[in-house]
């Protein structure tokens, strides 16, 4: 694995976020990018002028991302290089931008969760949209998450008519290959829901796909997706939950609870998203 990209806003959050980023990279021996968002300079319409300078306020950000770097550097000899970049503007769209044009492998970030809908809007809806909009997997870290050897990976696995044609099953084999870890894979049913001949063929690739993977399947009857995959990663010692996103459309988005945005804000290992 080539780079590692984690957002840094100097906040206890980012912080905790960083510090998970920093192991990763020493296990996988990859290299990091700090990465920070400053806001658009705000103009004072009476005067005309601006109230800060961008030019100095960069200055002044990227001063304190190379005294970060130079620190994770002395005190973590495994890690490759550690980078800084500072942009102007909006943290979702600069983010977005610099992995596409960049060689980067993952994201980590950080989440804070929150009871209350404004606390979701205001310290979740970047580190929801952006691993809904990134073509890698973003690994979002629970605030009070520390760091710990992935063994366990629990997969919530949609069996939709699709998943043949998927790329998933590849991507998730190569997660566990990486950590040499145990796999459970999770498939939510609605209650009540009796399985079908679609679904028995469905689970029979999804076996032979698997087979050379240390995995468990586990059939989990509840309406609500969100529900079954939380109370599971709270009764079994799992390391980090992966989430595929899928590409809805905006009626669906708008009928039906984002799963994603449900298991990462209460979540108390870090959520692992892939496109599928």
């Amino acid at each position: 694995m080539n780079a590692i990209l984690v957002p840094v806003d100097f906040s206890e959050t980012s912080d905790n976020a960083l510090l998970y980023a920093v192991n990763l990279a020493n296990y996988l021996s990859s290299n990091l990018v700090l990465f920070h968002v400053n806001v658009i300079p705000i103009y004072n319409n009476e005067y005309g002028t601006v109230t800060y300078s961008e030019k100095e306020s960069v200055e002044a950000t990227l001063n304190l991302l190379n005294q970060k770097a130079a620190l994770l550097k002395k005190d973590n000899v495994l890690i490759g290089n550690v980078d800084c970049h500072v942009e102007v503007g909006d943290l979702k769209s600069q983010m977005i931008h610099y992995i596409n044009n960049n060689n980067i492998d993952m994201v980590v970030m950080g989440i804070t969760g929150h009871s209350t809908k404004l606390g979701k809007v205001l310290f979740g809806s970047n580190a929801v949209s952006i691993s809904r909009e990134s073509n890698i997997p973003v690994f979002i870290i629970p605030q009070n998450c520390s760091f710990k050897k992935i063994n366990n990976i629990a997969y919530a696995s949609e069996y939709d008519v699709h998943i043949t044609e998927q790329t998933g099953l590849i991507q998730i084999k190569y997660i566990a290959s990486i950590f040499g870890a145990n796999l459970s894979v999770l498939h939510v049913i609605p209650d009540n829901h009796l399985l079908n001949e679609l679904d028995s063929a469905t689970d029979l690739f999804v076996e032979q796909k698997l087979e050379k993977i240390n995995h468990k399947t586990f059939i989990l009857s509840e309406d609500r997706a969100s529900t079954a995959l939380l109370d599971f990663i709270k009764a079994h010692d799992m390391d980090v939950i992966v989430l595929e996103q899928k590409k809805h459309s905006f009626l669906h988005n708008l009928v039906y609870p984002s799963t994603t945005k449900e298991v990462a804000f209460l979540s108390p290992i870090p959520v692992l998203t892939i496109h599928s």
